[in-house]
């Protein structure tokens, strides 16, 4: 076990590019039928496998990782689908990883 601290919870997105981050999502969500369950640690995405899915979600990660670095981003395929764990280093990381992709219905 390691004895490093967590991450402060933030992100260092501007409002214009969040906004575009979302955006993204929002695509990728509507366009493989995402589903959202959450976990101990974070949330598991599930996207349907099909043309460029995996490539989209896979640069979606690198560029949350580098925004969000309180967050582990995983990236896998499952058969017919593509799944992105997203699991926090503290409680709070978690919380607020639920937060960015709320239920349907949730909001944002």
């Amino acid at each position: 076990m390691s004895d490093a601290q967590p991450k402060p919870v933030a992100c260092t997105l501007g409002a214009g590019d969040l906004a575009g981050r979302m955006a993204r999502w929002r695509a990728v969500t509507a366009r493989a039928a995402g589903e959202r369950t959450p976990t101990e640690h974070g949330v598991r995405l599930s996207f349907a496998a099909g043309p460029g899915v995996r490539d989209e979600l896979c640069e979606l990660a690198a560029l949350e990782a580098d925004c969000c670095t309180f967050a582990t981003w995983t990236v896998r395929e499952d058969g017919d689908h593509v799944l992105v764990d997203v699991t926090g280093d503290s409680p709070e990381g978690a919380q607020a990883i639920q937060a960015m992709f709320p239920a349907p219905g949730g909001g944002a």
